[in-house]
C-alpha cells in the first residue's frame, strides 16, 4: 500500500515538473537554459524512481538487480554530459561507467544464464 502511494506522490511529481519545463521552455529569454536543463535532468531522475516502483509492484516488492544497474548506469551517463570541467570527476565517472559494464556483462553471463538453467530443470 505504502509503495503505491509513493507511485502517486511520483506521478504528481512528475507532472509538476512536466508543467514547469514547458513554463521555462515557452518563455522567450534564453538565459533559462541551465534551468531547463535541471528541470529535464530531475525529471528523468523521478521517472526513474517510478520505474522503481512500478518494477517493485510487479515483482512482490522485489527490484532486479538488472534494472538497478541499468540505472546507476544512466545516471553516471547523465553525470557525464553534465560535469565535465572537472577532470578528477570526470575520470571518476568513466570508471563506474565501465566497472557498472563489466559487472552487468558478468552478471547476465555467468549469474543470469545460472537462474535460468535453474528454472528450466525445475520445469
Amino acid at each position: 500500500m505504502v509503495i503505491i502511494l509513493l507511485g502517486i506522490v511520483l506521478l504528481i511529481q512528475i507532472a509538476k515538473e512536466i508543467i514547469r519545463l514547458f513554463q521555462i521552455a515557452l518563455e522567450p529569454t534564453t538565459s533559462d537554459i541551465y534551468l531547463m536543463i535541471d528541470k529535464i535532468i530531475v525529471f528523468f531522475l523521478l521517472f526513474e524512481f517510478f520505474m522503481i516502483v512500478i518494477s517493485s509492484l510487479k515483482n512482490n516488492g522485489h527490484v532486479s538487480i538488472t534494472l538497478l544497474m541499468g540505472l546507476g548506469l544512466t545516471a553516471l551517463l547523465r553525470n557525464l554530459l553534465i560535469i565535465h570541467d572537472d577532470y578528477k570527476n570526470l575520470i571518476l565517472n568513466i570508471v563506474g561507467i565501465l566497472l557498472l559494464i563489466v559487472g552487468m556483462a558478468i552478471y547476465r553471463y555467468f549469474v543470469h544464464a545460472h537462474i535460468k538453467e535453474e528454472d528450466q530443470q525445475q520445469k
